[in-house]
């Protein structure tokens, strides 16, 4: 069965944490919403437009294997201030799905709506103070229970790669790594 992806976008969202997810997803088969909860066209941290596949709000009654947030500002502030994410985010953790987020994400989307509590994760050392434990703040990527969090747009790969492993298992990981000629271990 085909595993369908969410990353949802907004104005000032880091262009390569979210591209990275949606290419390292597509490269292995799966189906992937990249979603805007602004317009359709964003544009990125770095003045990239961007071009969402849809809007927010058709993904809200969707079922996802895993939804991952990319970080950037103000992209993580406009992703946290959109209800419907965040419905979906909760509805994501009540089933024990697994969800992520990267950069300032985990500080900035996650842990303001109680989507890391009991969870240890790492984020951007510039928003690490926000977090409620700083315990993984080193680590390039934290799993606990059914979130991964990542550091930021030097991770970003690395964070696609673990997401894909989860998801997709680790032979289909392995196959997506060769073919960016990384080292799939």
């Amino acid at each position: 069965m085909e595993k369908k992806i969410l990353v949802p976008i907004a104005d000032g969202t880091e262009m390569i944490e979210a591209l990275s997810i949606v290419d390292v997803f597509r490269r292995a088969g799966a189906h992937v919403d990249l979603a805007s909860v602004g317009e359709k066209v964003t544009t990125s941290s770095h003045n990239v437009r961007i071009e969402a596949d849809k809007l927010i709000d058709e993904c809200v009654d969707e079922e996802y294997d895993l939804v991952a947030i990319p970080g950037g500002i103000p992209g993580a502030e406009n992703l946290k201030n959109c209800d419907t994410l965040i419905k979906i985010l909760h509805r994501q953790n009540s089933a024990n799905k697994l969800y992520g987020a990267i950069c300032a994400s985990p500080a900035v989307v996650l842990e303001p709506h109680g989507l890391l509590e009991g969870k240890k994760a790492t984020c951007h050392p510039l928003f690490v103070a926000d977090l409620s434990s700083d315990e993984c703040s080193g680590m390039s990527v934290v799993l606990d229970q059914n979130c991964v969090t990542s550091r930021g747009a030097g991770t970003a790969i690395d964070f696609s790669l673990e997401l894909l492993g989860l998801v997709m298992g680790e032979e289909k990981k392995k196959e997506v790594a060769r073919g960016l000629a990384m080292d799939p271990a």
